[in-house]
């Protein structure tokens, strides 16, 4: 499937394929992009695009009394196919479509201390605590935004407001502390889905700068 969407990606970004393709270049709250939209009627336009960001971080994270410091990569990575309607033939459009979201979250401290028995306890040398969040990965996805105008080539600034429905998140705690008990990393499993479960719609937030050819 991610296979096939990809190349379908890769197909779609060949200006030559397609009479009036806009290639556009974006910055989002998916991260760093480059989409390809091409008419197929006279008001509607299929856009497809990828879109990609690394983002590190340092963080002292405390829980139940005990404080754990976290290195953490946010790593973003999707590829989207959507339908745009351009109801007066204008710049403005009504968007919907299905995001392939390979976002994931991945932290883990090796320093600080955990809840044992919820009680704090240090870690030691050589301990280590793993976080991780992944999201469905298949996305409903509905927006607004404003685009080129169909049939108009030339310098074009596009951008989107939307949502993607992402689902729950799914939240996963391990660990190779020794004094850590089954239960210790229940209720950890526990109280980080339980900070998720409100997550379920991701902001889509987008500016860009195109070129249809």
């Amino acid at each position: 499937m991610k296979k096939i969407v990809l190349a379908a990606a890769l197909f779609a970004l060949a200006p030559q394929a397609y009479a009036d393709t806009t290639v556009n270049g974006k910055i989002s709250t998916l991260g760093l992009g480059v989409e390809a939209a091409f008419p197929i009627t006279q008001s509607v336009d299929a856009r497809i695009g990828f879109n990609t960001y690394k983002y590190s971080f340092d963080k002292a994270v405390t829980s139940g009394g005990a404080t754990a410091n976290y290195n953490g990569d946010l790593k973003l990575q999707s590829l989207q196919a959507l339908a745009d309607w351009h109801p007066w033939e204008g710049s403005f459009r009504l968007s919907g479509g299905l995001v392939y979201n390979n976002n994931k979250f991945d932290m883990t401290a090796t320093s600080g201390t955990f809840n044992n028995v919820g009680a704090p306890v240090a870690m030691a040398a050589g301990e280590y605590v793993n976080a991780t969040v992944d999201f469905d990965k298949v996305a409903p996805y509905l927006g607004i935004g404003w685009g080129r105008t169909p049939k108009n080539t030339g310098l074009s600034f596009t951008s989107d407001i939307g949502v993607m429905f992402q689902g729950t998140p799914k939240g996963a705690v391990t660990t190779n502390i020794g004094a850590a008990t089954a239960a210790d990393i229940a209720n950890a499993n526990a109280s980080l889905n339980d900070s998720l479960k409100n997550f379920k719609i991701y902001p889509v937030l987008s500016i860009g700068i195109g070129y249809t050819f």
